[in-house]
């Protein structure tokens, strides 16, 4: 089952959130070490979400096999997909797809009119993904609101 995040769910965020930087750590800008530092707090305020993000997850038997984030910049027409994450188990499932897709109702519903993200360079299966998708590779890096790694690809979706 696909669903938001809730703040109750903060536990089982950082746990995902950290399974995924375990298995795939290339794939993310943070670090295990670092996340593993994070305070409760922390991982609240990430499940909390507001109307600047929000998390989606697959959830199966209690546990988050699956997560990605909206994350509205301050573009008033772009919204960040980020942190997007399948459990190795998970792939070619579906479950991938059907979280873009929430991350493109969240953005229609927030007036946006293109959602932006970047892949590691060396991830060509998850660029192959994005491309199946509808994304269209960019030319030049847009403005994001983290640094990416040299070598990334820079992709955007029209919503309109």
């Amino acid at each position: 089952m696909i669903r938001r995040v809730e703040s109750e769910d903060w536990e089982r965020l950082r746990d995902v959130r950290l399974r995924a930087l375990a298995a795939d750590p290339d794939a993310f800008t943070e670090t295990l070490e670092d996340a593993r530092t994070f305070s409760e707090e922390r991982w609240r305020e990430r499940a909390r979400g507001s109307e600047r993000n929000v998390t989606y997850v697959f959830e199966r038997e209690g546990v988050f096999d699956a997560m990605v984030t909206s994350l509205a910049g301050d573009d008033p027409d772009t919204v960040y997909l980020v942190g997007m994450w399948v459990a190795p188990t998970m792939r070619g499932t579906g479950v991938a797809h059907e979280l873009v897709k929430c991350v493109f109702e969240w953005a229609r519903e927030h007036g946006r009119e293109r959602v932006v993200l970047s892949v590691e360079g060396g991830n060509a299966r998850a660029a192959r993904f994005y491309e199946k998708c509808g994304f269209v590779r960019l030319e030049e890096p847009p403005p994001l609101p983290y640094e990416p790694r040299p070598g990334n690809r820079f992709y955007a979706y029209p919503l309109r």
